[in-house]
């Protein structure tokens, strides 16, 4: 099937109605396993297509979308999508963008091996990751949701302004939940690898990694309130990054939504402090050589050693501000319209080691995973959170912790960063969030 010639049907259909035309078409297929006691309990596999019609007509937009390709039902989305912008809300700002050279930068997002990949290997990746989580440690009594998934998809963009693009890519990825007990206690912990190459996925590390630190989580309990550092473990930052990138969006600061309004080219965090964007990654599991409107992928530096010096912009945020998009427009499928979100955001690395940072508190919280991050509010900047981990004495890691809070608000934590680590992990969270292992100062914890 041409689907570039399906969508340039959609541009000019749309066209001799006087409307900017966009068609987007996304084909993908899908693998979903899970085990269960060295048994496969579910196993999926299934395919996608879908195109999503987008048309601007004197600042008016319509979106309509079909997974049916025939000609008939084409032309019915698009007539549909040209009935919707007739009805809607006009903005001036509401355009297609003119096309811009695209990178020639070697992503790295296609494997070929996870497209040619048997079955079998694949269920067995997820029952190595189950015995290795069960094997971690004696008091590992069993797991729960051990899950391999994968995909492979083709995204095809054309607009009538002249841009014309596709892709391909490729992710694998496996998590579970492994549940440790004794006479007293049970922990339970996460593990979680992923990846758009399959070699670079370890169905052994993930499970080892959930096993041993569940058990290492037995026996946990609150400790005293008081105000120390707080050492968060790269999994454990992942809710904080993600509210941080909302706040860092030029869609937050037009609106007056984020505690950042307002501070551009101020020192907003530690000099230790950089935040980038960057769609451009090699490997990374949000790059792509074009965003969801085919605008230009692109690396922005956001804060750069503390100062905020720029934020994410889609093409409706950009008209806004009379500057280029940075190439951060998303979407969740072909059923959505494009929107501003982040790419692969994430905090830059520094050159210690997690021991090293570690080594450097006195007294403090490691942090190994956080709950109720739905809580952060990029907004106001409110930050706190449930919280389990390990009591840091003297560099060292002790006791583990449990039933506590941990606050601070945002703006006081960028710039209570005293130290960043060389551990940088990637987390598919509101699509790539990376975080090493960071040291903040003057923590509130709330325990007994």
């Amino acid at each position: 099937m041409d689907y570039f010639k399906i969508a340039q049907s959609v541009i000019e259909q749309a066209t001799a109605e006087a409307a900017e035309a966009e068609a987007y078409i996304a084909i993908g297929s899908q693998t979903n396993i899970q085990v269960q006691r060295g048994e496969v309990e579910k196993l999926s596999r299934a395919g996608s297509k879908g195109l999503g019609i987008r048309v601007i007509r004197e600042g008016k937009m319509g979106y309509a979308y079909t997974s049916d390709f025939s000609a008939s039902s084409v032309q019915r989305a698009t007539t549909a999508a040209l009935t919707l912008a007739d009805v809607a809300d006009a903005d001036e700002y509401r355009t297609l963008p003119e096309p811009r050279p695209l990178p020639e930068a070697d992503l790295q997002i296609y494997d070929p091996a996870i497209a040619t990949l048997p079955t079998e290997a694949k269920v067995d990746f997820a029952l190595r990751m189950e015995t290795a989580a069960l094997q971690a440690d004696p008091r590992v009594v069993m797991t729960n949701r051990a899950t391999y998934l994968d995909g492979i998809a083709t995204v095809y963009l054309v607009n009538s302004k002249g841009f014309s693009g596709s892709y391909d890519s490729t992710f694998a990825g496996a998590y579970l939940m492994a549940m440790a007990a004794d006479e007293n206690d049970r922990g339970v912990a996460f593990g979680l690898g992923v990846a758009t190459k399959w070699a670079e996925i370890s169905a052994e590390k993930i499970g080892q990694e959930a096993g041993e630190r569940a058990a290492k989580l037995l026996g946990g309990q609150p400790i005293p309130t008081q105000e120390a550092s707080i050492v968060y473990a790269p999994f454990a930052a992942a809710g904080l990054l993600g509210a941080l990138s909302q706040a860092l969006t030029a869609e937050a600061m037009q609106r007056n939504r984020s505690f950042l309004q307002g501070k551009m080219g101020q020192d907003v965090a530690a000099d230790v402090v950089t935040f980038l964007d960057n769609a451009l990654l090699p490997g990374g599991m949000a790059s792509r050589p074009f965003d969801a409107e085919g605008n230009p992928s692109s690396a922005t530096r956001l804060i750069n050693e503390g100062v905020l010096q720029a934020v994410l912009y889609d093409a409706y945020t950009a008209n806004r501000d009379g500057t280029d998009s940075t190439g951060n427009a998303g979407r969740m499928s072909h059923r959505h319209a494009p929107f501003l979100t982040a790419s692969n955001f994430y905090l830059q690395p520094g050159q210690q080691t997690p021991e090293e940072v570690i080594a450097g508190v006195d007294k403090g919280l490691y942090v190994v995973n956080t709950m109720n991050t739905h809580s952060i509010n990029p907004v106001s900047g409110d930050y706190s959170v449930s919280a389990q981990g390990f009591w840091i004495e003297e560099g060292q890691l002790g006791q583990p912790v449990n039933n506590v809070t941990i606050a601070i608000p945002l703006d006081k934590l960028l710039l209570n960063v005293t130290a960043v680590a060389n551990d940088l992990i990637f987390l598919p969270f509101g699509g790539s969030i990376g975080s090493p292992t960071f040291r903040v100062d003057g923590v509130m914890i709330g325990g007994t």
